[in-house]
């Protein structure tokens, strides 16, 4: 009796282990529409394509919501599977899907609509107060720009971090503490408006063309390489379907975001 008593102990230890092993954990900050709040009832583009691609392929998907670099840290030491939102220089050492479904300029750039100021190049910068995100990347010429910044105390560049960054920035940018916010143009108009602030914005540009925004999977987990491959198909199967569109025109993104 004893011996039965085990073995169905043992069998229930098993599958309780494979259901576990199944839950895929990401993580990311707060970055609607892409990712939003881990309570939000509309999680984001790219948490729920990624839930539906790895539903295929019988995973499922927790998504927390926790600052980016605190992300990247969790999956770089293996405690997470993946981080969401992300070009490659944020995580250089990260695994990367073949087939991205996302692309974003990281680096436009938005003003007060009574501001009088045009980029035309990194010098363009001299003299006005810019408003970033700590840890994100926004391509090689403003990434160049902001680490120059790193062993001086400075007054024209403001690095912000938390899950409530892109609000705190928006803030700034309406009281007058910043001159210009640097993100991707879906995310700010998405917070702008959810704030009820939008009309006071206005864009003056981007510093690079859009360029794939990923799910980075994990260099400390074995199995980062079976996830990119479900992720790959699941996605190649909801572009067929149409459902990438769908989940696209659920949170107002424009056909070039997710277009390949």
């Amino acid at each position: 009796m004893k011996f039965i008593t085990f073995i169905l102990t043992l069998l229930l230890s098993s599958a309780a282990l494979s259901e576990e092993s199944k839950e895929i954990i990401i993580a990311g900050d707060n970055w609607c529409p892409i990712n939003c709040g881990e309570q939000d009832s509309k999680k984001g583009f790219m948490i729920d394509v990624a839930t539906e691609a790895l539903k295929e392929a019988g995973y499922t998907v927790r998504y927390i919501e926790v600052p980016w670099l605190r992300a990247i840290e969790m999956a770089r030491e293996g405690r997470i599977h993946a981080i969401v939102g992300a070009f490659k220089d944020d995580a250089p050492d990260f695994y990367y899907p073949q087939v991205p479904f996302l692309q974003l300029s990281p680096n436009s750039l938005f003003m007060l609509k009574e501001t009088e100021w045009q980029y035309q190049s990194i010098r363009s910068f001299n003299g006005v107060r810019i408003g970033v995100i700590k840890g994100y990347d926004y391509g090689d010429e403003m990434n160049t720009y902001i680490k120059s910044f790193s062993y001086s105390k400075t007054s024209t560049l403001i690095q912000l971090s938390g899950n409530d960054a892109v609000e705190r920035n928006l803030k700034f940018l309406t009281r007058g503490r910043i001159d210009v916010y640097v993100d991707a143009e879906p995310v700010f108009w998405y917070v702008a408006n959810a704030m009820g602030i939008s009309e006071k914005f206005k864009h003056v540009g981007s510093m690079s063309s859009p360029e794939p925004c990923y799910i980075a999977f994990s260099p400390s987990k074995p199995e980062s390489e079976a996830l990119i491959l479900a992720l790959d198909k699941g996605v190649i199967s909801l572009k067929q379907q149409k459902r990438l569109a769908a989940i696209a025109d659920k949170y107002a993104l424009p056909k070039s975001s997710y277009q390949w």
